[in-house]
């Protein structure tokens, strides 16, 4: 979820309540102030009616047109004991005239006559109905709280949208951000500090990620250079101290075996190295490569080399398959994945090369058993009966897929171990 969407959302929740809360105590102030007023009247009233009974007047008359109307009766002192003398109460009362009940507002007196008595006076006054009331108020909170709720998130989200602006901005050109490319300068002005102070951190990371890239690139150029010119001289000297017919025969066996170690140290510095320039997107040529012709062009060579386990080769480009890359790289995924094929195959196995239009895959036969699919691709990972390999063709075919954004998959099947390259979904 996006961040705008996150803040209008809780802000919106957030004044939801306090909408509620503000409504609720809304309907009771109405109420208390409906009460207040309609009380005032009938104690003003009842006061007046106490009086002119303990003075001995006559008591005005009730009849249904008056607005405020009472009865007396008589309490024992019990009652008056136990009972509040002064009640408020909204109740349901008769009216003859009417011929039915309706809400009335009343206040009740207990009180003493001269003579020790106890009387309790009642008076009542004709009321709204609250429930109608209640509904009415509750339906046009309702109504308003709707209209305010959708108003103030549609006026968050605007206005959340509007001030994150230059995050989107900042989100955009990173995005589109390539190292070692350059790019377009960020231009995101803004008066907002958190955003200037975030924009100048960006900056300042990129153009010191920047200058690490171009020391990293040129430590791999002299890496290669200082360590490949020395292995290949160490080869050179020991090949021809192979010429010299004074060695003995352990002598040779040791510089032959030396000899091994160091082709095997050399390509996997050439590997690595290669690993290097491939993170660091140092490949930026792209152009269509047919990968049909390249892998017929490789699998002569692999086939004398590997002559001695008299493997079986089937190959089928059902179309053509040209990928949009660049030309050595395109050469390093596909001659790994074939002498991959041919290193762990066995005595007597079978390779299988097919593709279409928009992939391209490498079954072989090898070990009877699928291979750890969450290390195979792994640098310096090999199997248990292959402690010779560098590990590393398979993380070099990872690394070019991931350059590209192909697709590379394992799968163990049919007593083959297949790896498909996928070049677009279409």
């Amino acid at each position: 979820m996006k961040l705008q969407n996150v803040i209008t959302f809780r802000l919106s929740i957030l004044k939801a309540v306090s909408i509620a809360l503000w409504a609720v105590c809304f309907y009771f102030a109405i109420i208390k102030e409906m009460n207040n007023a309609t009380d005032e009247s009938l104690t003003a009233y009842a006061e007046t009616l106490m009086t002119n009974y303990l003075a001995g007047e006559d008591m005005p008359v009730t009849d249904e047109t008056s607005n405020n109307q009472y009865y007396i009766r008589s309490v024992d002192a019990g009652y008056a004991a136990r009972t509040r003398h002064i009640r408020y109460k909204d109740m349901e009362v008769y009216f003859e005239g009417k011929n039915k009940y309706e809400p009335a507002r009343t206040i009740t007196y207990i009180f003493q006559t001269a003579d020790g008595h106890y009387r309790e006076l009642t008076v009542f006054t004709a009321t709204i109905d609250k429930n109608n009331l209640k509904r009415a108020i509750l339906y046009w909170l309702i109504a308003l709280y709707a209209v305010l709720l959708i108003g103030v998130t549609v006026v968050n989200l605007w206005t959340v949208r509007h001030s994150m602006k230059p995050l989107r901005i900042l989100l955009d050109w990173l995005d589109a951000y390539k190292l070692g490319q350059g790019g377009k300068p960020l231009d995101n002005k803004t008066d907002i500090t958190e955003f200037k102070i975030m924009n100048e951190t960006v900056r300042r990371s990129i153009e010191r990620n920047e200058r690490q890239y171009e020391q990293q690139k040129l430590f791999i150029a002299n890496a290669s250079h200082e360590m490949q010119t020395p292995l290949a001289v160490c080869v050179n000297r020991l090949e021809m101290m192979l010429d010299d017919e004074k060695l003995t025969e352990e002598q040779m066996a040791e510089i032959i075996k030396t000899l091994r170690t160091l082709k095997n140290l050399s390509a996997t510095n050439r590997s690595l190295l290669l690993l290097c320039k491939i993170d660091n997107c140092q490949f930026a040529n792209r152009e269509p490569v047919d990968l049909g012709n390249m892998t017929e062009r490789l699998l002569p060579d692999l086939e004398s080399v590997y002559e001695y386990k008299n493997i079986t080769l089937h190959v089928d480009f059902a179309d053509t398959v040209v990928a949009e890359m660049d030309r050595s790289l395109a050469q390093v995924l596909v001659s790994n994945l074939l002498k991959n094929a041919f290193v762990h195959n066995v005595q007597g196995g079978s390779i299988s090369v097919t593709a279409d239009s928009h992939s391209m895959t490498v079954a072989n036969t090898g070990v009877p058993r699928p291979l750890d699919e969450g290390k195979i691709f792994e640098r310096f990972y090999h199997s248990a009966d292959k402690k010779s390999s560098t590990g590393l063709g398979l993380s070099l075919v990872k690394a070019v897929c991931n350059l590209y954004g192909f697709g590379i998959n394992y799968s163990f099947r049919d007593g083959q171990h297949v790896f498909t390259v996928v070049f677009s979904k279409n």
